[in-house]
């Protein structure tokens, strides 16, 4: 998550998201992430609009991420993804629809232990990144995916070609750019506080900075409140409290197929041929 300053046009030259547009915004941005995402569905339903869509699809990742557990998170993720994809079926490079699409299907990988939805997730964001090479968003998902393939041990890593490294140096670049949000910041915190002594004490300081700096959003308020509870973890120097609190940061953190700790056996949602997200 970290580059040297780029120039802003760069960033310019992403497709702007009409979020204030979008119905179901305002509650978004209030933290109403259930308001939100039943807002922007009914308007989807109503004008067909490929914003709304991307906004339904957002919001119920945070639904599900964050406030469901069991079942009941990955049927949020599944309409998470029969959203985006709506989105995409209107608007095919729709930023926002293209990078939440392939960040939900690696949450149903995650949860399935299927390589072909950690390739696919992995072939989405690589189409992003490769028309937008310097958006913090798109690095920030790749890193990710190579941060939660490498937890999953040895045989992923090989298997998938994942790397902890090569997440932290993604991690690094990301959010040194321009258009690096808070929300980037967390996963960074994320990896790091699961990493050994000084990459602990980083993520506390980049806590405390966060902190420091207050919370522009309701998704920002709900993210802090994690990160403070790993703060605490940190601080207490317990390695249990801090495995607590990180899987209690971890989006949809209880949905694993084989049952831990709630079993979650739903059908697989149905992998479909590649979006063309980067047209």
């Amino acid at each position: 998550m970290k580059l040297i300053i780029v120039m802003v046009a760069i960033f310019l030259a992403v497709p702007v998201y009409a979020q204030e547009a979008a119905p179901g915004w305002s509650a978004y941005q209030a933290g109403d992430f259930n308001v939100a995402r039943s807002e922007a569905a009914a308007g989807a339903s109503q004008s067909d609009s490929a914003d709304a869509y991307a906004l339904a699809c957002r919001a119920g990742l945070v639904v599900g991420g964050f406030l469901e557990s069991g079942k009941a998170a990955v049927d949020s993720l599944h309409k998470a993804l029969r959203d985006c994809e709506h989105a995409l079926s209107l608007e095919p490079a729709h930023y926002v629809a293209g990078l939440s699409h392939a960040i939900a299907l690696g949450f149903e990988g995650l949860r399935l232990r299927k390589a072909s939805y950690a390739r696919a997730s992995k072939r989405e964001i690589e189409a992003l990144i490769k028309k937008y090479p310097d958006n913090a968003l798109a690095l920030g998902a790749l890193a990710g995916w190579h941060a939660a393939v490498a937890r999953e041990g040895w045989l992923a890593r090989v298997f998938l070609g994942a790397s902890r490294t090569r997440a932290a140096t993604l991690y690094s670049r990301a959010t040194r750019l321009p258009n690096a949000e808070f929300p980037l910041t967390y996963e960074y915190i994320r990896f790091l506080a699961a990493g050994k002594a000084d990459d602990r004490a980083t993520a506390a300081t980049m806590i405390e900075g966060a902190i420091e700096a207050g919370a522009k959003d309701g998704l920002d308020i709900l993210l802090l409140d994690r990160s403070s509870e790993v703060l605490k973890a940190i601080r207490a120097m317990s390695k249990q409290q801090l495995r607590d609190s990180l899987r209690a940061a971890t989006p949809f953190s209880d949905i694993d197929e084989w049952g831990t700790p709630e079993h979650t056996s739903v059908a697989p949602y149905p992998l479909r041929k590649p979006l063309k997200t980067n047209d």
